[in-house]
Formats: C-alpha cells, sequence, structure tokens
C-alpha cells in the first residue's frame, strides 16, 4: 500500500487578480480559496508490488519517523496559515486597494468592506518555536503585526475617503482624495510586504520538505508540478497588483507555466482512471489559466480578462481538490 502523505495547495486568495482594473467600469470579482490538506490513501488499486514498480528512483535512504512528524507539521501550519490569509479581515486589503484604484479612474467609491476581529486570526498565525525557532519567529510576528497596523490604517483612511466622496461641499478638484488614496496605497505596500514576507517565509519550510514527504510516491511528479503550478499562479497574482504589470516578468510566467503542464501531464500516470481523471481536469484548468495570461499580454489586463485569470485559478484549485478527494478515500 502506497504510504499516506499531505497533498496541499498554495492559498490563491492572498491576492485578487481581478480588484485592479485597468481603466474597465466593470467590477471585478475578488476571490478566495481555502487550502485543502490530505493524507492520500493508494493513488491506484494496485498492490504494494505495483506501487514499488511505480515508485520514483530515490536517491538516499527514506526518511525517518522523526522527519516525517516534523514534515507533516510544517505542512499542517502552512494550511494554517495558508487558508487564515485567504479569510476576508486579511483579503479586505486587495478588496480596499482595488476599489481605490477603480476610485481614481471613475471617481466612485464601493463600501467599506467589513472589518471583523483579528486578533483569534493572529493567535493563529503564531509561529511554533519547534519548528521556526526564535528568530524566524520574532520575524513572523512582526509581520503578523505590522499586517494589523496596515489594516487599522487603511480601514481610517478608507473611512475618510467614504466621508469625502459623500460631501458635496467640498470643491478641491478631488486633492484631498487623491492624498488619501495615496496614503492607503503606502499602507498596502506595508501589509503587502508583510504578507509576502510572512507566507515566503512559511510556503519555503512547507516546500523544503516536499522531498520527505513525497519519498517513493508514484505521482511525485505530478504532485510537485502542481505545487509549481499554484506558485506561478501565485506570483502572477502579484505581478497584477501593480498598476503597470512587468510584462517581462508576466512572460516568463507563462513559459514557465507552459513547461509545467506539460511535464505534469507527461505520462506515465501510475494511478486509477478515475484519479487520472481528475488530475486531468486540473490541467485543463491550468491551460485555461494560461492562455488567459496569453490574452492579457496581447490585449491588456482589463476587467474581463482578470475574471478569466480568477476563475481559471479557482477552477483549477477546485479540480485538485477534487483529485485529492479521489486520491484519498475515506
Amino acid at each position: 500500500m502506497m504510504k499516506k502523505i499531505y497533498i496541499w495547495l498554495v492559498c490563491l486568495g492572498v491576492l485578487c487578480l481581478a480588484a485592479c482594473d485597468s481603466g474597465s467600469k466593470e467590477e471585478a470579482p475578488a476571490s478566495s480559496a481555502k487550502t485543502e490538506q490530505a493524507q492520500p490513501a493508494p493513488a491506484a488499486e494496485a498492490s504494494a508490488s505495483d506501487d514499488a514498480g511505480n515508485a520514483p528512483q530515490e536517491q538516499g535512504p527514506p526518511p525517518t519517523k522523526a522527519q516525517l512528524d516534523e514534515a507533516d507539521a510544517l505542512v499542517a501550519f502552512y494550511n494554517t496559515t495558508a487558508s487564515t490569509l485567504a479569510d476576508p479581515y486579511f483579503t479586505q486589503a486587495d478588496v480596499m486597494m482595488g476599489s481605490v484604484r477603480y476610485y481614481m479612474h471613475e471617481w466612485m467609491l464601493a463600501p467599506r468592506p467589513a472589518g471583523g476581529d483579528g486578533k483569534p486570526l493572529a493567535a493563529r498565525l503564531a509561529a511554533p518555536l519547534e519548528l521556526f525557532g526564535e528568530d524566524e519567529s520574532r520575524a513572523m510576528g512582526q509581520w503578523v503585526e505590522d499586517m494589523r497596523q496596515s489594516l487599522d490604517s487603511m480601514r481610517a483612511d478608507y473611512r475618510l475617503l467614504e466621508r469625502y466622496v459623500k460631501d458635496q461641499s467640498i470643491r478641491d478638484d478631488g486633492v484631498k482624495g487623491k492624498a488619501l488614496a495615496a496614503s492607503i496605497e503606502k499602507s498596502y505596500e506595508r501589509f503587502s510586504a508583510a504578507r509576502s514576507g510572512y507566507m515566503g517565509l512559511v510556503e519555503a519550510r512547507a516546500s523544503s520538505v516536499e522531498e520527505v514527504l513525497l519519498y517513493g510516491h508514484p505521482l511525485k511528479r505530478q504532485i510537485l508540478e502542481a505545487r509549481r503550478v499554484f506558485g506561478l499562479f501565485s506570483r502572477t497574482a502579484g505581478l497584477l497588483t501593480a498598476q503597470k504589470p512587468d510584462r517581462e516578468a508576466l512572460e516568463q510566467v507563462m513559459a514557465k507555466l507552459d513547461a509545467s503542464l506539460a511535464n505534469a501531464g507527461r505520462p506515465p500516470f501510475p494511478a486509477s482512471p478515475d484519479v487520472e481523471r481528475t488530475y486531468r481536469e486540473f490541467l485543463k484548468q491550468g491551460a485555461e489559466f494560461k492562455d488567459a495570461l496569453a490574452k492579457g499580454l496581447a490585449e491588456g489586463f482589463y476587467s474581463p480578462v482578470r475574471e478569466e485569470l480568477n476563475n481559471a485559478a479557482m477552477g483549477s484549485r477546485q479540480a485538485y481538490n477534487v483529485f485529492v478527494r479521489e486520491a484519498n478515500p475515506e
């Protein structure tokens, strides 16, 4: 029987692909995604000898129980932090920034999103000392505090901007509105830097144990490429938060995405036809994301294109979750 491991997803809701429009008057929806962790049971109905024949050739001895336990704990913490940062409390920063940029184009401002209590969520982001050590835990705690303070500043300025927009008696050619928008963007940049620093560290640590968790697994190549694909989705989302997206960087992302999808899709696929079918649906959705990215590069990243990217990213996540559940029958 194939050993049990974790399969997990990159959090796609950390950055909103569609919130920051490039001049269109359409209101683009935000997206959020909840990570899913799973412990795969046999991916195919095969004997132990068949599993061994399908397993990749590994270098070095298999991981010890202590290594597996630490890897499991890191991935579980990654899943917790990714789903926490996809909570509306944190994604409100993306929503507010998207609304402010829309306001700067059209002089119309959407209502401030609900805030909520961030303290319970911040507690979930507290780094376990046994996994990260004192220095990293201290840095992670500071990033969480930076996110909280940035959100407070954004909400306060956004409230003032709402009042300014509603006050028809003010005649200053938008001077105060522009100043408040600039202040909100400055706080958002601080928030984004803290979030990127925090998640970058956690994801790097979780990724570093993939080899431990996937040692000898028949679907190792497919799982690792799926992780790369989701990472490229997140990279795209990050690039598209800029007022003027970096075209060269996006072209590089598209080339890497094309390579990862091709490698993920090449045979053999050592699992049952039902499991393979669900994985192929994930690849199909990934290809739709790549096509939308190519369209954006050719025509511009306007609201409809960003919505296509959002839909494809969410569709990929949903398809991959189906694959996880199919590979992990209860």
